[in-house]
This record gives structure tokens, sequence and C-alpha cells, in this order.
């Protein structure tokens, strides 16, 4: 059946486009306090070690239009993860969370937000993606979200030394404050910042089974003005925020 072409273009209109250069990994949780899982024993056969279930990778959509990112993936140079379901969706001005399968949505969210967009991904840690952070540095631990056709969106070479953050002590995440939230300028360590609570939504995690109330981080939430960077209330104020819709994503 032949479209009419006013319905053609509606259809256009109101549908969620690739535009990959408006998505930024905008927050990276490499180096959590709260327990990271180990390796498997190399001299047990029946040891299976345990996963990582811990950290976690922001996507924001800076642009205008919402962005399609099924079938997207997390990579390293490890490996690559399972794909985004079909259906997912980055709203402009929102912010989604990617973090390992093992952990569950609700677990994430009583630790971290009820209100946040998670999406589960697998192969974070066994048999594909490893840990984020195996020992950061200019050729090491660089981290790419890469669309269905398989073409890089945005790739980011974080370190611990020299322009990026330290990451000691453990327990902060790292993000990139207002004014450099973009695809090109995230790529230069000095743009990025350390985690530090009250400042630019960032809070403690909730005490759970995974997370031990330790950690520091704004997961969802993207301020996208230095105006009352603080705010009111330290560890609640939301500012200028993604938006999230705190729908139930299906993990793999």
């Amino acid at each position: 059946m032949r479209i009419p072409t006013w319905l053609a273009v509606m259809m256009l209109a109101f549908s969620p486009v690739l535009c990959s250069g408006q998505i930024v990994i905008s927050e990276l949780m490499y180096n959590p306090d709260s327990n990271e899982g180990r390796p498997p024993d190399r001299n047990d056969p029946e040891d299976v070690g345990e996963l990582n279930a811990v950290e976690w990778v922001e996507l924001y959509n800076v642009g205008d239009d919402p962005v399609d990112v099924s079938g997207w993936t997390l990579r390293d140079e490890d490996g690559t993860s399972t794909a985004l379901p079909d259906g997912a969706v980055i709203e402009p001005g929102q912010a989604i969370l990617l973090i390992p399968s093992v952990q569950s949505v609700a677990g994430f969210r009583a630790a971290w937000g009820e209100d946040l967009d998670v999406y589960p991904v697998g192969q974070w840690g066994d048999d594909g993606l490893y840990n984020l952070s195996n020992a950061p540095s200019p050729s090491n631990e660089i981290i790419r979200i890469v669309d269905a056709e398989g073409q890089a969106v945005d790739v980011v070479n974080y370190d611990d030394e020299g322009d990026w953050p330290s990451d000691r002590p453990d327990g902060a995440s790292i993000y990139l404050p207002p004014d450099v939230i973009d695809a090109e300028k995230n790529d230069e360590g000095f743009n990025w910042r350390r985690s530090e609570l009250g400042v630019h939504g960032a809070i403690n995690n909730t005490p759970t089974g995974s997370f031990n109330g330790i950690d520091t981080g704004s997961p969802g939430t993207v301020q996208t003005t230095n105006e009352n960077p603080t705010g009111d209330d330290p560890g609640n104020d939301q500012g200028d925020e993604a938006e999230s819709d705190a729908a139930d994503h299906p993990e793999p």
C-alpha cells in the first residue's frame, strides 16, 4: 500500500531518529568502593568467581531529538556487551544508565534512586566487556558506545593520572560538569571531575546487598548550568537534571 506523503511526513516527525552525535558518555563509575567481584581462581576449575555488579556508565542525549539506541552496545579493548533492547530510546535531555546484567534494575534503583532509567546489559565481566577498570592508561580502558550498524558513537579513553581525576580513594565516579557535556570535549581528561557529595547532584548510594553506601555519583542527573551547583539540599538537589521515565526495561 502506498503511504500518502502527508502521513509519511508525520511518521518521520514523531519517530525517534538515529542522531548518534547527540549521545555522550557523561559519567563513569569505574572504581567503586562497593565489592567489584573477583575473577575465577585458575587453580580451581569449579570456582566461577564473582561478577561485577556495581559499575555503571551514563549516556546523555545533548540534542533536540529522541535517539533510538536499539541494538547499541558498550565495548572496550576486552570485548563487547550484549545489545540494548528493541525500543530503547533516549529522549532529549535524558540520561540512561547501563549496568551489568548480574545487577537487577530494582537493585540498582534501591541503591541510587527509584526514578532512574536503567538498562542491564550482558557480557559485562563474562566473556565480553571486562570490568571497566583493569588498569586505566593512555592505551587501556578505551570505552566505546557503538550503534547498531557498528559505528562508534562516542569514545572515552579514560585514565587515573595526568589530566584525569584521580581514582583514589575508591568510590567516586567521574563525570562531565556543565559546559563540557560534549562528545569531543569528553576526550580530554581535564574536562572530567571526580564526584563530590552535594555537587552537581552527587549523592552517596544507599547500602544494599551489592552496594556499601560509600560510593558517590550522580547517575541519571546531568546538570547543564553552573547555577547553584551544590543546591539547597546536598545530596538531593537535582538542578537542571536529565529526565527519567522510570520504565522497567527487560534484562537480557
